[in-house]
């Protein structure tokens, strides 16, 4: 059993809270923002809100771990800056797998990764580091998860499928098998992929068609 802390304080962290209190014997001790996201009740769900800058003046690295289950913002590269910042101070990061996934035996699974209820993934998968995989995903036999990568519900990922860091798929999507998703492509929700897609491009449609560069997914830089 670890005590944790959580970084953020909306819904994304307020989610994992409930599901580490409910299926886990972890105890939550606090959340955490950065100090110009500090709200005035400095309690939530009953536990202190606590600013990042002195996180390690009140919870040491050696009796506490962390979870970072923020949401794509910035093409996944916020949540990406949050998990290493942490990474820095040196606290272990826990991994949630809900109980009412179905995942096969043997499956690697990275820190900070987030596989909730309905999921399943198949065998000879690997997931990476600071992956969300939201309800009722499917990942196919040897499909490869890149570090950073956000599975919205309901995602269909086939077999030997490739997605790079950075990626976000969103709600009800499918990948075709044997593709690769270049690292930080965007698939708009319930697009069918049915081609290797090319970096930092976003893409929608059945079949999926790219439709601009560089997009962040959601325009909200804010480190909470």
């Amino acid at each position: 059993m670890a005590s944790v802390l959580i970084f953020g304080i909306r819904e994304a962290s307020r989610l994992a809270c409930g599901y580490l209190r409910r299926d886990t014997g972890h105890r939550v001790v606090a959340y955490t923002v950065t100090n110009e996201f500090m709200p005035k009740d400095t309690m939530l769900d009953g536990i202190p809100v606590v600013p990042f800058e002195s996180i390690g003046e009140r919870y040491s690295p050696l009796d506490h771990s962390f979870i970072v289950p923020m949401s794509y913002r910035d093409h996944n590269r916020l949540r990406a800056r949050i998990y290493q910042s942490v990474k820095v101070l040196g606290y272990p990061l826990i991994s949630y797998v809900s109980p009412r996934a179905t995942v096969f035996p043997g499956v690697a699974i990275g820190e900070n990764t987030m596989i909730l209820e309905g999921c399943v993934i198949s065998p000879q998968c690997r997931i990476g580091n600071n992956v969300m995989a939201q309800a009722g995903c499917v990942v196919a036999h040897d499909a490869d998860i890149g570090d950073h990568a956000f599975l919205a519900p309901g995602v269909v990922i086939s077999g030997l499928v490739r997605i790079e860091p950075y990626v976000f798929v969103g709600s009800g999507s499918v990948i075709r098998d044997q593709l690769t998703l270049g690292e930080g492509s965007f698939i708009a929700m319930g697009s069918v992929v049915r081609e290797d897609t090319l970096p930092w491009v976003n893409y929608d449609g059945a079949p999926a068609r790219p439709w601009s560069r560089g997009g962040d997914g959601e325009d909200s830089h804010q480190a909470k």
